[in-house]
């Protein structure tokens, strides 16, 4: 798969991601955890406050589709092994009693980490 390609779809789906979280930071709230209201403000507040990183991520590998092979294949590299920790949390996310997170609520970030390492084991230029 080309680097370019890649890199386009992480970043738009870390954009949009990023565009959301703030916007339906309620709703997603709501429909995630079993908590009382505090703690869904503190949650709500956690989505928002987390949403320049999405937007960070996502311009980053928007703004580097041109780079080589090589430096492409390295912000991939990296993107896989940051995303290794954060599956971990997901597992403790949707394990919690706390949350009705389930696999369902992940899609997006698998799908992303699914083309960063298809795109790193078979890179094209």
């Amino acid at each position: 798969m080309k680097t370019k390609l890649s890199l386009t779809i992480i970043g738009v789906i870390m954009i949009l991601q990023a565009i959301a979280y703030p916007l339906f930071s309620e709703t997603l709230t709501d429909m995630m955890f079993n908590v009382g209201d505090d703690a869904k403000e503190a949650l709500e507040l956690f989505q928002i406050a987390v949403a320049p990183m999405f937007f960070m991520v996502g311009l980053l590998m928007l703004l580097t589709r041109s780079t080589d092979i090589k430096t492409a294949k390295n912000i991939l590299l990296a993107f896989i092994i940051a995303y290794i920790p954060a599956f971990i949390g997901f597992y403790n996310l949707a394990s919690s009693p706390l949350t009705n997170a389930g696999i369902t609520d992940f899609i997006p970030d698998i799908l992303m980490f699914g083309i960063a390492i298809f795109t790193y084991i078979k890179s094209k230029n």
